[in-house]
């Protein structure tokens, strides 16, 4: 029983630290039309913001003032979002929160935390909390869309559909990003 009893105590501890520090994910935050980016860091935005590149799609940043990183990401996060919502022919009223997390480690805790499963993903979007979680490590481009399309969905639907339908969706989203 005592080895039960701290075993309980341990990981109590432990998410309560998790969470602690999960809180200061949201030391900063970037508002964008859709969305708000949290971050420890201001190294993580600048390292989420390079690594998402848009590549072809850059030409949808044209008409947006991107003066500092700041900037740049919101648009980055915007565009994209508005390409996912084209790609599936849905429009829904989007208000949603991503959190950049160092590592896929992080990550993992946070599903760990919440689903209370050992999981390997580097990003995951829960539904309940309308919020993206994700490691800046190893972002691109077609991880955010892929989360970004659970977030689509989501919201569009007032029942959401079974799981498998929503990956296949969010897959064929990471599939026609550049078309």
């Amino acid at each position: 029983m005592g080895a039960k009893l701290s075993r309980t105590v341990f990981l109590i501890a432990s998410s309560v630290f998790f969470l602690l520090n999960l809180s200061l994910a949201s030391a900063f935050e970037l508002k964008t039309q859709y969305s708000t980016i949290a971050y420890e860091r201001e190294e993580l935005l600048r390292k989420f913001n390079k690594e998402i590149s848009l590549g072809s799609l850059s030409y949808l940043l044209r008409n947006r003032n991107s003066i500092t990183v700041q900037d740049e990401a919101r648009g980055k996060v915007d565009v994209l979002t508005e390409r996912v919502e084209a790609i599936l022919d849905m429009f829904p009223s989007l208000s949603f929160k991503i959190i950049l997390l160092p590592t896929d480690k992080e990550v993992r805790r946070a599903y760990r935390l919440k689903y209370g499963q050992d999981i390997d993903f580097i990003s995951f979007y829960s539904p309940r909390e309308k919020t993206i979680y994700i490691s800046v490590d190893d972002v691109r481009i077609g991880v955010l869309a892929h989360e970004l399309a659970h977030v689509v969905m989501d919201q569009y639907f007032g029942v959401s559909p079974p799981v498998k339908i929503h990956e296949v969706l969010a897959q064929f989203v990471e599939t026609h990003l550049k078309d």
